[in-house]
């Protein structure tokens, strides 16, 4: 089987599947868009950003306004301006400079839905030096596009955002929170490779479309039980060529991404839906899993918690 040229995979990445998600474009009557702080200081703010795909300007929506770290509750393609497009979904933080350009294209039917958290350019700076040093004199601090979010992460930023939509924050310790936040996404970011030669850089490239294309594919077939052969079909390679590639990219095995996929996507599934409204065995089947036992494996050694606590603790989440 061959495969597929760089051109061709990075045609399966930029489109936004328009023709499976063509119902979508007309969902809302009066699609509109929602980007609010929900706590703010001189220094911090915390907000959430919705965006539906029926949205008119869903593509565009305008540069970053503030130094921010993102992190999806969905899945959309993103492109930041003169960089190659990568799929930020539950599994990454994206990051963003004040006054970054960049372009969406729509990965699924819910659009872009997700929370951000904000410092001020020299706080910036500051944090993003302790990284890397010549972050501390850029004009734009911030050197990666996404960096990975393990599970403890993001149920840390979703509990600070749910206390920020819910309850009075004390300014201190909220600022504290954020700085964090901020500082564990800059130090989860790729590790910058030496360039070696144009051959290698456009390697690199190659397998980072395709690592790309994969976890759109494993994010639109979530809850389905396919198989590598099937999913390297789809993408136009070989089985060992995908697992290879995949692994030396992410640091995961096709497995391991699609499980805390379906990890987060229970979490989605639980809140606002309280104990007795949606059975776990429910939510286990509809993600996939083999079993319920399978589900609560699955949640224990992902979250350190059992499904029934997991919902407990985001059930009451503000959307």
């Amino acid at each position: 089987m061959r495969e597929r040229s760089r051109k061709e995979v990075v045609g399966v990445l930029l489109q936004p599947a328009l023709g499976r998600y063509r119902d979508a474009m007309g969902e809302s009557p009066e699609p509109r868009l929602v980007n609010a702080a929900v706590f703010e200081t001189e220094r911090v703010a915390i907000g959430l950003f919705r965006c539906p795909v029926s949205y008119a300007s869903f593509r565009n929506t305008g540069p970053a306004d503030r130094c921010i770290v993102v992190f999806p509750r969905t899945s959309v393609w993103i492109q930041h301006e003169g960089a190659r497009p990568f799929l930020a979904d539950p599994t990454i933080a994206t990051i963003y400079n004040r006054s970054q350009h960049y372009e969406r294209f729509a990965a699924s039917r819910d659009g872009d839905r997700c929370e951000w958290f904000a410092v001020t350019d020299d706080l910036a700076r500051e944090i993003a030096a302790t990284v890397d040093d010549e972050s501390r004199d850029a004009e734009r601090p911030f050197r990666s596009s996404w960096a990975t979010s393990n599970l403890e992460l993001y149920l840390r930023q979703r509990a600070l955002f749910r206390r920020a939509c819910t309850s009075r924050l004390d300014a201190l310790g909220a600022e504290e929170e954020v700085i964090a936040i901020v500082a564990a996404v800059l130090g989860a970011t790729p590790a910058r490779r030496p360039s070696s030669g144009c051959r290698r850089e456009s390697v690199m490239r190659r397998h980072s479309d395709l690592a790309e294309a994969a976890k759109a594919e494993l994010q639109r077939t979530l809850g389905e039980n396919r198989s590598v052969h099937d999913i390297a079909s789809s993408l136009g390679t070989s089985p060992y060529h995908l697992c290879r590639v995949f692994r030396a990219c992410t640091g995961r095995t096709l497995h391991e991404h699609r499980t805390e996929l379906r990890v987060r996507a229970a979490l989605e599934m639980f809140e606002g839906s309280p104990e007795g409204q949606t059975s776990l065995s429910r939510v286990a089947h509809t993600l996939g899993f083999s079993s319920h036992s399978h589900f609560v494996q699955a949640m224990r050694l992902r979250a350190g918690m059992t499904p029934g606590s997991a919902r407990a603790l985001v059930s009451q989440g503000a959307e």
